[in-house]
């Protein structure tokens, strides 16, 4: 049975997102596969592209939410299930053309969350896109 459970989570894989930017300034992710950070690039200043991060981490409803506005930095807290929790951290910096969006998603425990962390990561850049 054990074996069934992780010949499933193998193929649930979700597309792969752009590889983490070198400059990334969140945590690495650990060797499990239940983490997902990346890093994306927009034409928006700083301060917009925060705004409509912040808005995004609200719409995917967490149960906590950290806001520092002042370093561009937010951290949110979800839900999966009745018992895992899994954070989610956001950074924002300037670049010469606009600004970057760093984003890490990761369980507290267990080993693989079946694509989890990456869909949540996927979605937020999703909604991001749309607020801007």
């Amino acid at each position: 049975m054990i074996v069934g459970l992780a010949w499933i989570g193998a193929g649930c894989s979700t597309p792969s997102l752009p590889p983490a930017h070198s400059s990334n300034p969140l945590p690495e992710c650990p060797d499990s596969p239940n983490c997902e950070r990346v890093s994306r690039t927009y034409d928006a200043p700083p301060d917009t592209l925060y705004a409509a991060a912040k808005q995004a981490l609200d719409q995917l409803g967490p149960t906590q939410l950290q806001l520092r506005p002042d370093a561009k930095r937010a951290s949110a807290v979800y839900r999966v299930g009745l018992v895992f929790k899994d954070d989610v951290r956001v950074a924002v910096d300037s670049t010469d053309s606009g600004s970057r969006l760093h984003a890490r998603s990761a369980s507290r425990v267990g080993y693989s969350d079946l694509g989890v962390n990456a869909r949540r990561v996927d979605r937020l850049l999703r909604a991001i896109s749309s607020n801007l």
